[in-house]
């Protein structure tokens, strides 16, 4: 526990250096100046849309950077002779990262004229920052640079998250639920005001939210192992 919270500190700290919690900052903003302006004539599909961005895309694309950054700093291959586990290194990202993302989400909601049930909105927020940040473990090893990955992780993405259009009907099909973007979406959708689902149809989407976001970990933490020389 004690090396976990170290772990997480020196995470926070260098996620500050490199500037991350400013972008973070900017972009948070921006929604939010996108909300009050609106006001009540925002679109509940919009304000879902734009809470699932941030842990997804948002997430995604700042994990990229993040590593690519150590990468050319030689972080990354130093790690290779620490005694700093793959897992370690995973989760002290997806912690902060994950936290930052559950306060952003809170902030811009705040800004929402509808009742927002926290209760199912920041868990869903979780594990969808969760399944995003270990699912650009393995792509970002695809890309040298943060500027190719920007460019080149979108074009990977944009099937992950398409299905997410399914969330936009409503009732949504029940075949839908088990695409991870539409039950995520949905759930947001859900939380926020805007739509319906049984509980049932909630039960089943959270336990699809977190199968895939624990696949995505699995995989993840693989990939790390392979190029950190960990078995």
């Amino acid at each position: 526990m004690n090396r976990m919270r170290a772990l997480v500190m020196h995470e926070a700290r260098l996620q500050f250096r490199y500037g991350i919690y400013y972008a973070y900052a900017f972009v948070i903003m921006f929604y939010i100046t996108v909300i009050f302006t609106l006001g009540d004539s925002i679109p509940g599909w919009l304000a879902g849309l734009i809470i699932f961005s941030d842990p997804a895309a948002v997430g995604f694309f700042f994990l990229g950077a993040l590593m690519l950054l150590e990468k050319s700093e030689g972080v990354r291959a130093a790690l290779a002779v620490t005694p700093l586990s793959a897992s370690g290194y995973f989760w002290a990202k997806c912690i902060t990262l994950t936290s930052m993302a559950c306060l952003a989400v809170i902030a811009v909601s705040l800004g929402l004229h509808e009742s927002v049930n926290y209760w199912w909105l920041i868990p869903v927020v979780a594990l969808t920052s969760v399944q995003y940040l270990a699912l650009g473990v393995p792509i970002v090893r695809l890309f040298s640079t943060v500027t190719s990955y920007m460019m080149g992780a979108a074009f990977l993405l944009i099937p992950v998250v398409l299905p997410a259009i399914f969330a936009l009907k409503d009732p949504m099909p029940l075949w839908a639920m088990f695409f991870p973007a539409a039950a995520q979406l949905k759930l947001i959708f859900v939380a926020t005001g805007y739509g319906s689902a049984s509980a049932g149809q909630i039960a089943l989407m959270f336990a699809i939210c977190a199968l895939s976001a624990v696949l995505c970990v699995v995989w993840a933490l693989r990939n790390l192992r392979t190029e950190l020389g960990q078995k």
